[in-house]
């Protein structure tokens, strides 16, 4: 099969798979929302350090076209950069606790339809992650649409519970948040083509990228140990 067609039906399947614990949380189904929520950061956490030291960083490597501590200083700065992102956006990539947690300071819809648009930019950014980590190799796309839905999950079951609380209806969230899912295709479809006119900077930009899954991964270690310091207690 054509490497483009493969790209496209896993960032589709990545849009939908993405948005299934809020589908769950939506339909009421309370049981299968805990689990997820107490098992999802361990397992977001390895998928995504498995995409960047098992896929993205030997990948990079067997170009030789990187020295390490240039490698290093790029991983560095797609760190950097993901979390001034992150900061600056709020929601950038929150986990589903906080934002049960922010839900109760949503007091309107306009709240609500704000977040939908930095969701959306959200989309946007994992698009281009992919459609430039499916460049390098489809072993990698595929580790690294894994390792967005590893995410996702829990974080949507937050963003549908805020929707929820701001009294939307619930065709209407299963409608805006499919869409806004569905942003990631085009993203991705766009860094695909943009990034093979590129392809002798594509070391550096996979090295930009490997820093930006690492934020999301210490993003999941810091609820994982939140977690077990709750155990503790």
């Amino acid at each position: 099969m054509d490497p483009f067609f493969i790209m496209l039906i896993s960032v589709f399947a990545t849009a939908l798979l993405s948005i299934s614990g809020g589908v769950i949380l939506l339909f009421g189904r309370g049981k299968a929302i805990e689990k997820v929520k107490k098992i999802g950061p361990f397992f977001a956490f390895v998928i995504l350090l498995y995409a960047v030291f098992g896929d993205i960083i030997p990948e990079i490597l067997e170009e030789e076209e990187l020295t390490i501590p240039v490698l290093i200083g790029l991983v560095g700065v797609g760190f950097v950069a993901a979390t001034l992102i992150g900061h600056f956006m709020g929601h950038f990539h929150h986990h589903s606790d906080a934002c049960i947690h922010d839900a109760k300071t949503i007091k309107s819809k306009t709240q609500a339809y704000t977040m939908l648009a930095v969701d959306s930019v959200h989309a946007i950014a994992d698009g281009i992650v992919l459609g430039t980590s499916f460049i390098a190799n489809p072993s990698t796309g595929l580790s690294a649409c894994l390792a967005t839905v590893a995410h996702e999950i829990p974080q949507e079951i937050g963003d549908f519970d805020i929707y929820m609380r701001a009294k939307i209806a619930k065709k209407k969230i299963l409608k805006l948040q499919t869409l806004s899912s569905l942003i990631i295709v085009p993203a991705a479809c766009l860094s695909y083509f943009v990034g093979n006119e590129l392809l002798e900077s594509l070391p550096s930009v996979l090295a930009v990228v490997a820093g930006f899954l690492l934020y999301v991964a210490f993003g999941e270690l810091l609820v994982i140990l939140g977690q077990i310091r709750a155990i503790i207690k």
